[in-house]
């Protein structure tokens, strides 16, 4: 608990002290906006990541960083896992099958993805200012595309890549309670993971279900996304000169 409280002290104490020092560097400097943005960016990610990292790693006692769910103990901490990036501690505890596990880490790991996308933001900026005849929006996509990409890979598809055999098991019971009347009924049999296509199948014995269908489709999409500007960004030809 005071681990707890000291790490978001900790928190609070570097975002103002950061925030102080963000605008006195801009009243000074008068800085670009996208290089205002790069900064700030930069910034959020390391203090995010150090703080993700203080519950994950830095600690040893992670069922003092978990705590306790109620008072008298009806739902006990079964086991924690850390990853290192995304940085994540995460709490199982007797229930999480159903809900879901806890995460100490949420606040560390939220300041980071605010911090990416300031930097997304500030490198879209910064390539649609530049003189060019491509047009802004192909420009803006080569970055964002990529971006959104790897937000869906970070945050949907490898923690389940991640997962150890039995795991995966545990995540298809979860989505079958969560889906109960559209679902297969049957028990897990297997799990099915490949890259190329990305997908995550759960082996019902009466059935097929996948765990991130719509990370499928998103993930496509940037895919088509990203092709489309880079074909608007085709060389443009010089025009033939007359009678030759």
């Amino acid at each position: 608990m005071f681990a707890w409280l000291f790490l978001w002290l900790v928190l609070l104490g570097w975002l103002t002290a950061g925030v102080v020092g963000h605008v006195r560097w801009r009243r000074l400097r008068r800085p670009a906006r996208h290089r205002r943005w790069w900064v700030a960016g930069a910034g959020l990610v390391v203090l995010g990541y150090a703080h993700a990292l203080a519950y994950g790693l830095a600690l040893t006692r992670p069922a003092e960083i978990c705590g306790q769910r109620t008072l008298d103990d009806d739902f006990p901490l079964r086991h924690a896992r850390a990853d290192v990036f995304p940085p994540d501690l995460s709490c199982y505890w007797s229930d999480s099958l159903g809900y879901g596990p806890s995460h100490p880490t949420a606040a560390g790991t939220w300041v980071m993805w605010w911090g990416a996308a300031l930097l997304v933001a500030g490198t879209v900026a910064r390539v649609t200012a530049l003189p060019s005849r491509a047009p802004r929006w192909a420009r803006a996509g080569l970055v964002l595309t990529p971006a959104v990409a790897a937000v869906l890979w970070l945050t949907q598809v490898a923690p389940l890549m991640r997962m150890s055999a039995v795991d995966p098991g545990n995540e298809c019971f979860r989505w079958q309670v969560a889906h109960l009347h559209s679902a297969p009924s049957g028990e897990v049999v297997a799990t099915d993971r490949g890259l190329l296509p990305v997908a995550v199948d759960c082996v019902f014995t009466d059935g097929t279900a996948s765990l991130i269908p719509l990370t499928s489709v998103g993930l496509w999409s940037c895919c088509a996304a990203f092709l489309g500007c880079c074909a608007a960004l085709r060389p443009l030809r010089s025009p033939v000169a007359p009678g030759r």
